[in-house]
C-alpha cells in the first residue's frame, strides 16, 4: 500500500504512516472532530505540512469531543510572532508581539506557547472552516478554503530581515561595550 500523503510504501492496513506520521483516513466519512470537519477540509485549509497538523489535531478529539491536550511545536516556541503570521493568525501575532516586549516574560511565554500552539492553530482552523462553510456555496468552497488558509510565504523574507537587524544590533551593542571597556581600562592604567 502507498501512503496518500508522502507516497512511500507502507504496510497494508496501516493506521498511521511510519514515514510522514499521517493518520490514514481510509473511511471517507470519518471526521477529525465533533463538528464534522473532514481531514480533507483540514488538509486543504492548512496546506503546507498538513499531515503533521492532522496528527496533532487528532490528539484534541480522541474521545469524540474536543478536549485540550499538551502538544509541542518547535516552530511556535522558537519563532512565536513569525509563526503566527506564517499561519495567518494575525490577532495572536499582534498579542504575542506586544506581550513579548515585556521584559522578563519571554522565556516562560515561549515555553507556554510551544505547548499550546498546536491547539491554538486547531481552534483557528476549525473556526475558519466552519465560517467558510456557512458563508460559501459548495462549488466555491474548496477554492475559498485554500485561499483563506495556507501560509504567508512573505514571512520567510520578514524573518530574514528581522534576523539581520538583530545581528546588526547585537554587533553594535557588543562593539559599544567593548569600546567602553577598553576606554575605561586605559583610563585606569594611565
Amino acid at each position: 500500500m502507498t501512503c496518500p500523503y508522502c507516497k512511500e510504501i507502507i504496510q497494508d492496513g496501516a493506521i498511521k504512516c511510519k514515514h510522514c506520521g499521517s493518520m490514514l483516513n481510509l473511511d471517507p466519512y470519518n471526521t477529525i472532530n465533533v463538528d464534522n470537519i473532514s481531514t480533507d477540509e483540514i488538509r486543504a485549509f492548512v496546506g503546507s505540512n498538513s499531515y503533521y497538523y492532522i496528527l496533532k489535531f487528532s490528539n484534541f478529539t480522541i474521545m469524540g469531543r474536543e478536549k485540550f491536550s499538551v502538544t509541542w511545536n518547535w516552530s511556535c516556541c522558537g519563532f512565536t510572532f513569525l509563526w503566527f503570521l506564517y499561519r495567518k493568525m494575525y490577532a495572536l501575532a499582534l498579542i504575542s508581539f506586544v506581550v513579548f516586549c515585556i521584559p522578563g516574560i519571554n522565556f516562560f511565554l515561549h515555553i507556554v506557547v510551544g505547548c499550546i500552539g498546536n491547539y491554538l492553530y486547531y481552534r483557528h482552523v476549525k473556526t475558519k472552516i466552519l465560517e467558510i462553510r456557512s458563508t460559501t456555496s459548495p462549488q466555491n468552497f474548496l477554492p475559498v478554503i485554500q485561499e483563506m488558509g495556507g501560509v504567508n510565504k512573505w514571512v520567510y523574507s520578514l524573518g530574514v530581515v528581522v534576523c539581520i537587524l538583530i545581528a546588526i544590533l547585537a554587533f553594535m551593542f557588543f562593539a559599544t561595550i567593548t569600546t567602553y571597556m577598553i576606554h575605561r581600562i586605559s583610563e585606569i592604567t594611565v
